[in-house]
């Protein structure tokens, strides 16, 4: 009975072995270099019980339990027959009453078969060993030094690149290093896809940047449960096996992933994610279209590497036509994913062959330019047997030359400048805000909208090279100082000459800034800012051009305006840095008008050569004042034809860029209802024609020019309050609406600016062609207004605060340089005495033309030669009530300056001899002191005694150097005066 007992008692304890054990926690040591898992650790059953287990199958388990009952029955049944063949003792017995026996003999040897098959496939696992040999202090020194080797051999890769001579040898470099990095450093496509969804995020908004963060969040969370499970990720090695005991639903059930949580236990969740917007239907739309680009690019390709001479030139130029529309497609769309957010444009591919006796040599050339539209360029050339490989090499080197350019209001730069290379001559200059890029090129244009630019004007002189053209460009861009570097240098306060408003073209000066070293468009306070003059020469003896061209630099005048296109003038102003504006007389204005070719000439004689010589022109004045009322509509139908012919004979000249024509008005071209600014506009009877001027100076981005005289205001009209004209306040300001006029010029400028804002002009700009005040001819024409009046006005433009309907700077030529004493005094005695400087070039007045707190005053001209010191005056001994006297007091004043001859002028507090002195010294001293020009019939003699007083001056003529030109027709005009005062009426008296 006990052996039985003890056969019966050996099958129930193998089959309770065969039961799942209870779990008893245990503490898991991981080996020192095991990745901690990214879920909780659960217990592990001991080492002893690790075998494998009953299916967990509630349907399988029913059917064995019924099988085993059954079996169990009949064995039974078996046994107790045996037993009574026997004669044993069924009571005392104690039974197998489950008979499970025999079964569990089957059950042990089937498992027994299983577990040597399951062996050979079996991994020990360092839960079930703790003398693990891959976690030995040797295997792991092994890995370390196996991962140090890779590091190491990835650093000399990229230092063997990087010290790479030849494009070639860089291209053998980069090829290995992709192909280990691809071995070794691979990352997963999912890594991929979060990149590409982060990539999109920067450049989304809205509801689009909303659906990519749910996209980006869901990629993650599914990375990381992907990672959990990943039995080929390392850092699941030895923990999958052995430290999840629980199904995956216990993980998730602890790691708050809902989403994850169902698609794991296998719910058919539903894409609500794809949103098939507009937008991405225009994206699908313009895949299609850079796919279908990109097909007939490989084509074009294939077949340019077999085609020669004129349908090779054809192939080359639609492959250009085809990459030119590959990059307008992807200009605003298409970012390319690899160096993070620069964007790549192909400048030029060009095709060589040699012919050699093996055949021909074909290579292709690359020209390729990269940036990231926030001031990083750069740009490289390759070469390579085919376009493609050209065009990869460019690619790859266009990153080793980055370069950063300083953006001014990160939208342009910050002043004008030249730069040469070899035979391609470049000038860039700021533009205004909204104005667009004004490129001379398209290598030009790619390249400064990839650099973040967008508002730039260029100009190209010389050969058109793309690689001389980029490479000119970058030098350009390099060499550009801002206000920093400029205060840093000179160690003083920069004041920023005009903030890049309409009409930027004529503020900068670029010709001539090769060598420069202070940045044109910056000025320290000393100097002046935003103001030129007009340079006219009407006058019996001028100054010679270099001393007033010096004169000009030694005030700091850096643009003038001249009335004629003098050659003497232009001469000097070759090569000197000052802009210029060139004038057309009116007379010239109907043959002009008339025919193209005229204007072609005159633009080639007169702009074309001088430009060539050196001389920064930037304008050319059509007319002047040519719609004045007391011309009677003269130039009405002349003056367009005439801008219209000399703006496209600078264009058929290559100067369209650079020069621009316009036409100095007056203000009388406007005025307003009322006494409003705000309701400013044309003149009714040249209304349609002034729209049509406005138009053409607005489509050719050219300033309108205005000519504004606050003096005239006063001088027409006797009761104009005196305060009103200056910039000091005024008891007589104007309100209007919001704005308040407290001088006559900011209400001027203002009805012109609504005048165009009224008839939609709003953008264009305003040049003050003329501005300033007389010093004699009248009762309010004085050295002191003069002085107050353009103080005031220089203090006004220096500010920067503009007038109060357009605020900014202004652009403004001070009216005028020097006196002019052959001017016409039709309009008024004061006509020949707008200079701030005297016929000899020195000051009338105390001026800053750099504001009031400025420490430099006018610098007069140098080295002035005068004639002797002698004067023509009436004799003491004459009569005053001699018949004689008149006439010839009226010919002296009729060929000589007597307008300083007058009531309340510099020279009223005169008596009669006085006056009669007066006239005839200045013709005496106009006929450079010629004897025979103080004769008068005997009534004037030659004085050395100075007759001047404090207030009236008796001029001593400058002695010009050149003089023979000139003194000639004087002396012809001084025989034929006497002519006709002596001899013709000594005739008329014999007959």
């Amino acid at each position: 009975m006990a052996a039985m007992a003890t056969k019966l008692k050996s099958p129930w304890s193998r089959l309770l072995s065969l039961r799942p054990p209870p779990r008893i926690p245990s503490i898991h040591h991981l080996p020192p270099l095991s990745v901690t898992p990214p879920f909780p650790a659960r217990p592990v059953p001991s080492a002893v019980h690790s075998v494998r287990r009953f299916s967990a199958n509630p349907v399988m388990g029913d059917r064995v339990v019924q099988e085993l009952l059954a079996e169990v029955e009949r064995e039974k049944k078996l046994a107790q027959e045996a037993r009574r063949k026997e004669g044993l003792a069924l009571e005392d017995e104690e039974e197998d009453y489950l008979g499970v026996a025999p079964l569990i003999e089957r059950l042990e040897k089937k498992q027994a078969k299983d577990l040597e098959n399951i062996d050979q496939y079996w991994e020990p696992t360092d839960s079930e060993s703790d003398d693990d040999e891959r976690f030995s202090p040797d295997e792991v020194k092994k890995r370390l030094d196996e991962f140090e080797k890779k590091c190491k051999r990835h650093s000399e890769l990229l230092k063997n690149f990087a010290d790479a001579e030849t494009l070639d040898e860089a291209h053998k470099w980069m090829t290995k290093i992709d192909k280990f990095e691809q071995r070794h450093l691979k990352l997963p496509l999912e890594y991929r896809v979060i990149g590409d969804l982060m990539n999109r995020l920067k450049e989304s908004t809205g509801k689009e940047r909303f659906i990519l963060l749910q996209k980006l969040n869901r990629a993650v969370r599914l990375m990381d449960v992907k990672e959990a499970y990943d039995p080929d990720n390392p850092s699941n090695f030895g923990v999958i096996q052995n430290q999840q005991s629980g199904s995956p639903d216990d993980v998730v059930d602890s790691a708050g992933f809902e989403k994850e949580k169902a698609m794991i236990q296998g719910a058919n969740l539903e894409e609500d994610d794809e949103d098939f917007t507009e937008a991405k239907e225009k994206d699908d739309v313009l895949i299609e279209k850079l796919n279908a680009i990109e097909k007939k690019l490989e084509e074009k390709l294939e077949l340019l590497d077999h085609t020669f001479g004129k349908k090779g030139r054809v192939l080359e130029e639609e492959i250009r036509e085809l990459v030119e529309e590959r990059n307008t497609l992807t200009e605003k769309k298409r970012r390319p994913l690899y160096r993070k957010g620069f964007d790549v444009k192909v400048i030029d591919v060009n095709r060589t062959c040699k012919v050699t006796k093996g055949g021909q040599l074909v290579k292709y050339t690359a020209l390729l330019a990269t940036g990231n539209y926030h001031g990083v360029i750069g740009f490289a050339k390759a070469k390579g047997t085919t376009a493609k490989v050209a065009m990869q090499r460019a690619y790859e080197k266009c990153f080793q030359n980055l370069h950063y350019v300083d953006r001014y209001e990160d939208h342009t730069i910050a002043h004008a400048i030249q730069a040469k290379y070899e035979k391609t001559k470049l000038y860039l200059w700021p533009g205004p805000m909204r104005s667009g890029m004004s490129a001379a090129g398209r290598t030009v244009e790619t390249v400064l909208y990839l650099a973040g630019f967008s508002n730039v004007k260029s100009k190209i002189i010389g050969s058109r090279n793309p690689l001389n053209v980029i490479k000119a460009l970058f030098i350009a861009l390099n060499a550009i100082e801002t206000p920093k570097d400029v205060q840093e240098k000179f160690g003083r306060t920069v004041v920023e000459k005009y903030l890049l408003t309409e009409g930027v073209a004529a503020k900068m000066g670029w010709w001539s800034f090769g060598v420069l070293k202070v940045v044109p468009w910056l000025c320290l306070l000393e100097c002046v800012c935003g103001i030129g003059a007009n340079w006219g020469t009407q006058a019996s003896h001028l100054l010679p051009p270099g001393t007033v061209v010096q004169m000009l630099k030694d005030n700091g005048i850096d643009k003038v305006k001249l009335f004629d296109a003098e050659d003497g003038a232009l001469g000097a102003l070759a090569k000197s840095g000052i802009q210029v504006m060139v004038g057309i007389p009116n007379d010239m204005l109907a043959g002009l008008a008339a025919e193209e070719k005229a204007a072609e000439r005159w633009v080639s004689k007169n702009v074309s050569k001088y430009i060539n010589d050196g001389v920064d022109i930037r304008y050319v004045a059509v007319g002047n004042e040519p719609f004045l009322q007391t011309y009677n509509g003269s130039y009405l139908q002349t003056t367009l034809p005439a801008l219209q012919n000399i703006q496209a004979a600078l264009i058929a000249a290559g100067l369209g860029n650079q020069v621009k024509a316009t036409i100095p008005l007056n203000a009388d071209v406007y005025g307003s209802s009322s006494s409003k600014p705000s309701d400013g506009d044309f003149r009714t009877n040249i209304h349609d024609i002034m729209l049509s001027i406005v138009k053409f100076l607005s489509d050719n981005g050219v300033p309108f020019t205005v000519n504004i005289y606050p003096f005239i205001s006063l001088y027409d009209d006797p009761n104009f309050p005196v305060d009103y004209a200056f910039f000091e306040g005024s008891s007589s300001s104007i309100v209007d609406g919001s704005l308040t006029y407290s001088n006559v010029f900011d209400a001027n400028h203002d009805t012109l600016v609504a005048a165009l804002e009224k008839n939609g002009f709003m953008n264009v700009s305003i040049i003050v062609g003329e501005i300033g005040w007389p010093t004699d001819g009248d009762a309010n024409a004085n050295p002191q207004y003069a002085q107050k009046f353009n103080q005031g006005f220089m203090n006004h433009v220096l500010s920067g605060n503009g007038t109060p309907r357009r605020r900014g700077n202004i652009d403004a030529y001070l009216f005028s340089l020097i006196d002019e004493d052959e001017k016409s005094i039709q309009p008024g005695n004061f006509e020949r005495h707008w200079g701030i400087f005297a016929y000899d070039g020195s000051p009338k007045y105390e001026l800053h033309l750099g504001g009031t707190n400025s420490n430099s005053s006018l610098v007069g001209a140098k080295n002035i030669k005068y004639l002797d010191r002698k004067w023509c005056v009436l004799k003491p001994s004459v009569n005053l009530n001699d018949a004689e006297i008149a006439a010839s007091v009226s010919y002296a004043c009729g060929n000589a300056d007597c307008t300083s001859l007058g009531y309340k002028t510099s020279c009223s507090t005169l008596d009669a001899q006085g006056n009669i002195s007066y006239a005839f010294n200045s013709y005496y001293q106009k006929n450079d002191q010629d004897d025979r020009a103080c004769g008068f019939k005997g009534l004037a003699t030659i004085t050395e005694k100075d007759p001047s007083n404090s207030t009236c001056k008796f001029n001593i003529m400058i002695d010009v150097e050149s003089g023979t030109s000139r003194t000639i027709p004087m002396r012809m005009k001084l025989g034929i005066g006497l002519f006709l005062y002596v001899v013709v009426p000594f005739i008329v008296t014999l007959v």
